[in-house]
């Protein structure tokens, strides 16, 4: 947990902003949380997912698993140091969390080219069939290592460490120019 205050500033550069185009979006998510939940051997997700919604149902159940037996709950919502104190201490002692808020940047990508220019960067088939709404894998996009997530038909969240966060934005830039 956080000891002090942090300040939290943007991992862009103020001049950032979303680009957008006839068929391609990307955005930074501004503001919520990242949060790292590990669990023991024996731990699963629907019960990570039933105990967060008894212990903090305000901020929903949005958990993305990450490796076995760990996952990233994110959402939308800012939550206090306290608050997390509070949670960690709801939780079944098979689980632990770590605050990655101040250590993890979120990014949009939608559109209709969404699932072609992310395919310029990962070896993850983002074919519709094969990759639900919902559904997260941890890959590579180009040398950076990063949390993919489908949250709607044309459109991925990713997550990346924040000192990537720059170089990835750039990256994804590139490789959607063609459809801007």
């Amino acid at each position: 947990m956080r000891d002090y205050p942090l300040e939290n500033r943007g991992a862009f550069p103020p001049h950032v902003a979303a680009g957008a185009g006839a068929s391609i979006s990307l955005a930074p998510v501004k503001g919520g949380f990242v949060i790292h939940l590990l669990g023991d051997a024996k731990s699963d997700e629907a019960a990570l997912k039933k105990a967060l919604a008894k212990i903090a149902p305000e901020l929903g159940a949005d958990v993305r698993k990450s490796a076995p037996n760990q996952w990233f709950w994110v959402g939308d919502a800012d939550v206090s140091s306290d608050r997390l104190t509070e949670i960690q201490a709801g939780l079944p002692s098979q689980f632990a969390l770590a605050d990655q808020t101040h250590g993890r940047v979120r990014m949009r990508l939608s559109g209709p080219s969404s699932r072609t220019v992310l395919a310029k960067g990962t070896m993850v088939d983002l074919s519709a069939d094969l990759f639900a709404i919902g559904q997260s894998a941890m890959t590579q996009i180009g040398h950076i290592g990063a949390m993919i997530t489908r949250i709607e038909d044309d459109s991925f969240e990713l997550i990346v460490l924040r000192s990537f966060a720059g170089s990835l934005w750039d990256e994804l830039n590139h490789m959607a120019a063609e459809f801007r």
